[in-house]
C-alpha cells in the first residue's frame, strides 16, 4: 500500500464515522421530531415511516462497520466498505427529495456524502479486487 492509498483510507475512516454520526443522529432527530405525526408505522405520505427509520440506522451502522473495519484492516474491509457505500448512496439519494420538500438545508451533508461516496468508489473497487 502506497502512502497515498494510506491517506485516503484514513481519509475514508474519518469520513465514514463522521457519515455514521450524521446518519445515526439524522434518524434519531426524525424519530423524535414531528416529522412523522402519528405513529411511525402508519401511512404517512405513501410510505410507512418505520420502514425509513429502519433503514437509517441501517445505513448508520453499515457506516460505522465500514470505519471499524477499515480501521482494523481485515482483508474483507474494502468489499465490505463498497457495499456499504452503495447502500448509504442509496438511502441519501432516496432521502433528498423529501429533503428538500422539507428544507432545503438539510441537503447540503447529503450531496457533501454523495459527492465523497462517488470519489471513493474507484478506489475501493480497486482495493476490494486487490485483496480478493
Amino acid at each position: 500500500m502506497t502512502n497515498k492509498d494510506r491517506k485516503i483510507q484514513l481519509f475514508l475512516q474519518i469520513f465514514f464515522l463522521l457519515a455514521a454520526i450524521y446518519l445515526i443522529s439524522d434518524t434519531l432527530t426524525a424519530l423524535y421530531s414531528s416529522r412523522f405525526p402519528n405513529d411511525v408505522f402508519e401511512f404517512h405520505n405513501q410510505s410507512i415511516p418505520a420502514f425509513i427509520l429502519a433503514s437509517g440506522f441501517i445505513a448508520g451502522g453499515l457506516s460505522l462497520i465500514s470505519c471499524i473495519t477499515l480501521w482494523l484492516r481485515v482483508n474483507w474491509a474494502y468489499a465490505f466498505t463498497l457495499f456499504s457505500s452503495g447502500f448509504i448512496f442509496c438511502y441519501q439519494l432516496t432521502g433528498m427529495g423529501q429533503a428538500i420538500f422539507r428544507n432545503p438545508y438539510e441537503t447540503i451533508p447529503m450531496v457533501i456524502i454523495l459527492i465523497v461516496l462517488l470519489q471513493s468508489f474507484p478506489f475501493q473497487i480497486r482495493q476490494s479486487t486487490r485483496h480478493m
